[in-house]
């Protein structure tokens, strides 16, 4: 079979991570053709080092002097990544409708078509539009929540019969490491896009409460702050600040033993590709307590703990702090969970949806 994954490919994100990663893990663990396909006319250097070299990829597939949608009408399955972007779940988009593009392709000679809706699941009501030129569409939601939201919302009954499963991020076991830098301090890391969200200020109060009593034994290294955060820590001195992939992740996560997901509590991470591979270096979590990806990766008081408000973060970190043993106890039992968001793992339970 000829399996195409399509996607957005302009930034180095979590949802051109998990395109590359998917497209490569079809070449590498199943005897199919692995496509990757995009609309934009390069992708970056950081998510074309993570594809397979025997990954064909097709890009700036709508180009006016060349475009190549033909290659659409080659493929057995074609499946669909990041539509948040809410285009590709649109009729009008594939039709050459919309601002994107003006090329039209027929969808009747698709077999195949799987959307993966990784960010919101809102847009998947429109699916029902392209349900009525291609006669196999199915729905991948990468959380459980998402799954359900199918199911309660009214504005969902178009779909509701459309089949559908939940599929986490692959992450491949190989892009980590389990081994450890030996260190006397204990180390607590976090690296993320540097977004607001993504780094709350409440970083401070828990740093400064921590360090009331444990400065000696701890250090936090982080690498993505945020600018307005970095302006609050710069004068901590067991703070380490670095810019956003100034280190190999492989390499930041073997020098750090806990890994703190501290995000603003408003956020629902769909799944987070940072704590999978958190978890696969054998790291324990602790969490945001909030629903999506984090109640997912993170089983509470197992593999880390999930954290209600800034205190709880506080009692946590004091408790690994203080029980150093349990760093590694449940340091041990995230890369046990890890093994069933394995490449592997995932891209077998994607090959049983698609019926391949």
């Amino acid at each position: 079979m000829k399996i195409a994954v399509l996607s957005k490919m302009h930034i180095a994100g979590g949802s051109e991570m998990r395109t590359a990663e998917l497209a490569s893990a079809i070449r590498k663990y199943t005897k199919h053709e692995s496509f990757l396909i995009t609309s934009d006319s390069k992708i970056p250097d950081k998510v074309l080092a993570r594809i397979d070299p025997n990954v064909e990829i097709i890009e700036d597939v709508f180009n006016k002097d060349k475009p190549l949608i033909n290659r659409f009408y080659e493929m057995d399955c074609i499946v669909v990544i990041n539509t948040d972007s809410q285009e590709f779940t649109k009729l009008d988009y594939w039709e050459g409708k919309m601002e994107a593009h003006q090329h039209v392709v027929d969808l009747s000679k698709i077999k195949q078509m799987v959307f993966l809706f990784n960010f919101i699941v809102s847009p998947a009501r429109h699916l029902v539009g392209i349900k009525t030129k291609c006669k196999d569409v199915k729905i991948l939601t990468t959380n459980k929540r998402f799954f359900d939201e199918i199911s309660e919302k009214d504005k969902h009954e178009c779909i509701k019969h459309f089949p559908r499963m939940v599929l986490e991020s692959p992450i491949d076991p190989n892009s980590v490491s389990t081994e450890k830098t030996p260190s006397d301090k204990i180390r607590i890391g976090k690296h993320s896009k540097g977004m607001g969200s993504k780094w709350c200020m409440d970083h401070v109060p828990l740093i400064l409460s921590i360090n009331k009593n444990y400065e000696n034994k701890v250090t936090w290294d982080f690498m993505g702050t945020s600018g307005e955060l970095k302006g609050k820590l710069k004068d901590i001195p067991n703070v380490i600040m670095r810019d956003e992939f100034s280190v190999p992740v492989k390499e930041f996560l073997q020098n750090i033993d806990i890994m703190l997901f501290f995000i603003d509590f408003t956020r629902q991470e769909p799944f987070a590709r940072v704590v999978a591979e958190g978890m696969a270096s054998g790291c324990p979590i602790v969490a945001t307590d909030v629903d999506g990806g984090n109640r997912m990766q993170v089983i509470d008081g197992n593999n880390g703990f999930l954290c209600a408000n800034t205190n709880e973060f506080y009692e946590k970190l004091v408790y690994l702090i203080n029980n150093p043993e349990m760093i590694k106890t449940m340091g041990k039992n995230s890369i046990l969970q890890s093994k069933f968001i394995s490449s592997e793992f995932i891209i077998n339970k994607l090959m049983m949806f698609i019926g391949a």
